[in-house]
């Protein structure tokens, strides 16, 4: 591993770009309440907007695509409606429920439920079966005017109030426990957490991006310089979009926020004011082949990183993951051969197409060189899964969930080498 991190420090050529195929959809609500409106489709250049939809909206708040149906859903406010289109044409389906007064955001939990926040009634998060059928409120408390959900690492989920001024937390069994942020906000909307725990806040009124620490602690002004900011989503890459309906524009930004100008200029399309903001990840022919088989690791955390090996006769994919604990070991801790917070994961599972679903294996017990003592190896189960994709033969995404310390995330990986990509290539489109 050593030789491995001192090859990828050695590397001077720029980031390779993720060149993942995506749509971006913006709901578009120039006079809130009042029509008209309409969702907007753009390409992965922010570019060659379509109307996607305009039937049976009434103040449109959020979109969730659900891909295995071929469906994306709509939140309308003035209805009271979880809406249904055809994920393709835009083409209005049916009614998925009523069941829920003034929806807002909706999104798919860690469950596989949708969640639903709702302005109108008890003002409780629900959550319904992608079929539409209703579950329960998931939240004990209601609140008000809610823009924003989000999940931390432990299960917790947070809702922003815009007429509140706050953010409020839930446990996973959705019991409140108390405002999370109620300081340095007038007016939330989307809320997100950064890979470093860190919760970021659209603030509406104020015309920024606001950032607290894992206790809620205000860490000042992640972006400033905003208008009406509200609809947010993150790109394959890292980056993060940003409705600015001041501009009448959505604004890319980098992972640390730096601004990257408009991604979708001014009124293209006849965007005026964008309240949801949706990148949808698209299908690829690129294939799984040996040519994959190398070192690769995320430039933000350069001596970590992953060997990735495709077995194109038997359809599996095996990973090793070199990382290091979720913290610091304290500074008396020591080991005789390496860090006493190194940390190796292995992962192994079926591929179909561009895509690899793997278990995550942990193995301890283990000594230098030795066969005894014999190292014991996670449950059959496993402690959590990977999803491991590939859009071309230059960068990937990782997607992990960690089930024994309850972590989830997103990883975009490139080759520390660019030996294998002629091979590569040459196999990877069928």
């Amino acid at each position: 591993m050593r030789n491995l991190i001192a090859f990828a420090c050695a590397l001077l050529w720029a980031t390779t770009a993720l060149c993942q195929p995506y749509e971006v959809y913006v709901s578009d609500t120039p006079n809130f309440g009042q029509p008209p409106w309409q969702i907007l489709k753009y390409d992965e250049n922010g570019e060659n907007p379509v109307v996607f939809i305009t039937e049976n909206l009434a103040w449109p708040h959020d979109i969730v695509f659900l891909e295995e149906s071929n469906r994306v859903l709509v939140s309308n406010y003035n209805s009271g409606t979880i809406d249904r289109y055809n994920a393709t044409t835009g083409q209005y389906v049916d009614t998925l429920t009523s069941n829920v007064i003034a929806p807002t955001r909706m999104q798919i939990g860690p469950d596989g439920l949708l969640y639903v926040a709702q302005d109108g009634g008890n003002s409780r998060v629900r959550r319904f079966r992608l079929d539409g059928t209703f579950v329960d409120d998931f939240t004990n408390l209601g609140i008000s005017r809610p823009l924003g959900m989000a999940w931390d690492r432990f299960g917790n989920l947070y809702v922003s109030s815009y007429a509140g001024q706050l953010v409020r937390r839930f446990g996973p069994d959705g019991l409140d426990q108390g405002n999370f942020i109620n300081t340095n906000l007038t007016g939330p909307t989307n809320i997100w957490f950064r890979d470093n725990g860190e919760l970021l806040v659209a603030d509406y009124d104020d015309g920024a991006v606001r950032g607290f620490d894992a206790q809620g602690a205000y860490l000042g002004d992640f972006v400033q310089g905003l208008s009406q900011t509200e609809g947010v989503d993150l790109l394959p890459d890292g980056d993060f979009l940003l409705g600015n309906g001041g501009t009448d524009s959505v604004k890319r930004f980098s992972t640390i926020g730096l601004p990257k100008g408009d991604f979708i200029a001014s009124q293209s399309g006849g965007l005026m004011q964008p309240n949801a903001v949706v990148v949808r990840e698209l299908e690829s022919d690129f294939v799984l082949n040996a040519g994959i088989n190398d070192a690769w690791y995320n430039p933000a955390t350069v001596g970590q990183g992953f060997l990735i090996t495709v077995f194109p006769d038997i359809k599996q994919v095996f990973l090793a993951w070199f990382t290091f604990d979720v913290e610091r070991p304290p500074a008396d801790v020591t080991a005789m051969l390496g860090d006493p917070g190194h940390r190796w994961l292995t992962a192994q599972g079926p591929y179909e197409g561009n895509t690899a679903d793997l278990t995550v294996y942990v193995t301890r017990g283990g000594v230098f060189d030795s066969s005894e003592p014999k190292p014991v190896v996670d449950p059959a189960e496993g402690d959590g899964t990977i999803k491991l994709q590939f859009f071309d033969c230059e960068a990937g995404l990782i997607d992990y969930n960690i089930t024994s310390v309850n972590l989830q995330g997103r990883i975009p990986i490139e080759r520390i080498a660019l030996d294998n990509i002629p091979l590569c290539e040459a196999l990877g489109t069928p």
